[in-house]
C-alpha cells in the first residue's frame, strides 16, 4: 500500500497554505496526500435546538468551500490525492485518519498562540503536537517575530515599550534582507 501524508484542512488561509506545502511535501516523497476535512459542531452549539439547524448548514457550506479550495491549490501539482470527510473532534479524526492509512506524517496549518490560549483555543496543531504518535508538520504563515514587531512599532515609537537590541531584530527593507542573529 502507497504512504500518505494526512493534511487537514478547513476554510482558512493557514489551512490553504499548509495545502500547498502538504502537495509539495507529497511530490518529492512520492506520497499520495490525504485531504481530511473535519466536520466539528461545537458544544455550545449542540446544546440548543435553534442553532444546531444554523450550524449544520454553515458545516455543509464550509465543507463545500474547502473542497473547491483543495481542488484549486491541487490542480495540475501532478500530487496523487483524495479528499476525505469525517466527523468529530479534528485532531482525534486527523490522529484515526493517520492510523487508517500509513501516514509519514500529517500536516496542518497553524498560527502562534499564547500558552494560555492555546488550550482555550483549541489548537488542533497543539493537540497533534502532544497527542499523536507520530510526526507533525505545522506550517505558519509568515514569520511571527516579523508580524509581532510590526504590531508593537507604535509603541515602541512612543517610548512605551523599550526596543529590543539591534542585533536580536531581523531587518526588513525593499532593497536588502540581513539574517536574523538572534541565537535559535
Amino acid at each position: 500500500m502507497t504512504r500518505s501524508l494526512i493534511v487537514g484542512v478547513d476554510d482558512t488561509d493557514g489551512s490553504r497554505n499548509a495545502l500547498a506545502r502538504a502537495a509539495e511535501l507529497a511530490r518529492a516523497a512520492d506520497l499520495r496526500l490525504v485531504v481530511v476535512h473535519v466536520r466539528h459542531i461545537p458544544v455550545l452549539a449542540e446544546m440548543s435546538a435553534m442553532t444546531i439547524g444554523l450550524a449544520r448548514q454553515d458545516l455543509d457550506l464550509t465543507q463545500a468551500a474547502t473542497r473547491r479550495t483543495a481542488e484549486e491549490v491541487l490542480q495540475g501539482t501532478g500530487v496523487d490525492w483524495e479528499f476525505v470527510v469525517r466527523s468529530g473532534t479534528p485532531a482525534h479524526e486527523l490522529m484515526a485518519m493517520a492510523d487508517d492509512r500509513p501516514a509519514a506524517a500529517i500536516v496542518v496549518g497553524g498560527r502562534p498562540h499564547l500558552a494560555a490560549l492555546s488550550g482555550l483555543a483549541g489548537s488542533v496543531g497543539a493537540a497533534l503536537v502532544h497527542r499523536f504518535h507520530g510526526s507533525v508538520l505545522v506550517i505558519r504563515g509568515g514569520d511571527p517575530r516579523v508580524e509581532r514587531r510590526e504590531r508593537f512599532r507604535p509603541a515602541l515609537r512612543g517610548g512605551a515599550i523599550s526596543p529590543l537590541p539591534p542585533q536580536n531584530l531581523t531587518t526588513h527593507s525593499a532593497d536588502r534582507r540581513e539574517p536574523c542573529r538572534r541565537p535559535l
